[in-house]
């Protein structure tokens, strides 16, 4: 893949990302409505907001890297009617315009917490309305490998998992700049991590699960294909098996990782902020392993017919 082959996935991942990020968001903010003042959890959500805006933005950059003549990307939007790339520009703006102006709101009408609410739900309506016309614009008669409903759902896990493995790493950095510029608000950050990191760990650990079984799902229907689809598998299986192993491993090792640390702030028995390092290894290595994924899923496919 060369570079401008590379900007498709970045923007696939990042949108993914971005996307999922704020849904998990989302669903911390509605568990904190009864524990926390409505000042306080505003807070807690207002540095993570702010960073999936930048991601989406550079993902839609990304994704302008990707054409030809990216100054004529604007024509991409006229064909909603049949066109899933059209539709999927158009959300992805959306989601864009939505959670920006969630942010703006969070940042300067405090006040107004049902217009959050709405605003946080639509934007994450777009989001995976977004997934979804990313997944079907490859879910073509010319690529066997891509043509099958299990593509929709890997788009929808890898969404799950990154969104809320990069959620609890925004909650451990926005923990650490508490610590260098509002020592007030420390308390609150490690509460919110307590709180809600025991869910947040068997969330991953059910969506790693399903993650892997997607994996070995894609491999067998690849095994029982036509002749280019045994193709895919004999150079997924021979030229590219350090690579799918190590997306296999890391699938497994980063739950494992998650879960330890969980457990071990949630005993008491270490401080968020003495076990972030895991944390951070531990969504490295999700990132990692969901980006090797999505380098496969471009590498091996072989087309078939014009």
């Amino acid at each position: 893949m060369n570079l401008r082959e590379w900007a498709l996935p970045v923007y696939t991942i990042l949108m993914q990302l971005a996307v999922g990020t704020l849904l998990s968001l989302w669903i911390v903010r509605h568990r904190l409505r009864n524990r926390l003042e409505q000042n306080e959890i505003d807070l807690v959500i207002r540095n993570p907001i702010l960073v999936i805006v930048f991601t989406t933005a550079t993902a839609m950059l990304g994704a302008h890297l990707h054409l030809s003549k990216p100054w004529l990307s604007y024509l991409a939007v006229i064909n909603l009617e049949s066109s899933w790339l059209s539709r999927e520009i158009l959300v992805s703006m959306l989601f864009f315009v939505t959670a920006g102006t969630l942010w703006f709101v969070n940042h300067f009408w405090t006040h107004k917490w049902r217009l959050q609410t709405i605003l946080g739900w639509i934007a994450v309506f777009f989001g995976l309305s977004v997934d979804f016309c990313i997944s079907h614009v490859y879910m073509l008669p010319t690529q066997e490998m891509w043509n099958s409903p299990l593509v929709v759902i890997s788009f929808f896990i890898t969404t799950l998992l990154l969104g809320i493995m990069a959620l609890v790493c925004l909650l451990m950095l926005d923990l650490k700049y508490a610590e260098f510029q509002k020592p007030d608000n420390v308390k609150l950050h490690v509460e919110v991590i307590k709180q809600n990191l025991p869910w947040i760990s068997g969330a991953a650990a059910t969506i790693f699960l399903f993650d892997f079984i997607i994996t070995w799902g894609q491999l067998f229907q690849l095994r029982s294909g036509s002749i280019v689809m045994d193709t895919s598998l004999r150079v997924l299986l021979e030229l590219y098996s350090p690579i799918l192993t190590m997306r296999l491993m890391l699938l497994v090792i980063a739950p494992v990782i998650l879960g330890y640390t969980s457990y071990r702030i949630y005993t008491n028995k270490r401080t968020p902020q003495s076990m972030m390092p895991q944390i951070y290894v531990s969504c490295l290595m999700t990132l990692v392993a969901e980006i090797l994924g999505r380098f496969l899923f471009y590498a091996i496919h072989i087309r078939t017919g014009v």
